[in-house]
């Protein structure tokens, strides 16, 4: 997923890109992260700030970690975590 994470960052060349993940690698490299819940907004800011501040971010972020832990996926798969309600720009 790394791979994945540094790749988009080059391609962005300094675009405005929507990233729809819960993967922490790539919320952690975006500017903003918009929690959405049931399609609004609840949450702006930094991955960490959000993590830090609040619950259901933290939540969500949480479960998606645990999931791929389950799998047995680590940080250098290529594998997306997918589901969930985090976009980020």
């Amino acid at each position: 997923m790394w791979r994945c994470a540094a790749r988009l960052c080059e391609a962005r060349g300094g675009r405005v890109t929507v990233v729809a993940t819960t993967s922490p690698l790539l919320l952690d490299r975006a500017d903003t992260v918009h929690h959405l819940r049931a399609g609004r907004v609840v949450a702006s800011g930094r991955h960490g700030d959000l993590l830090a501040h609040q619950p259901g971010y933290r939540r969500l972020i949480s479960r998606d970690i645990s999931r791929d832990i389950s799998r047995g996926e680590t940080a250098g798969d290529e594998a997306t975590g997918g589901e969930g309600n985090g976009a980020a720009s």
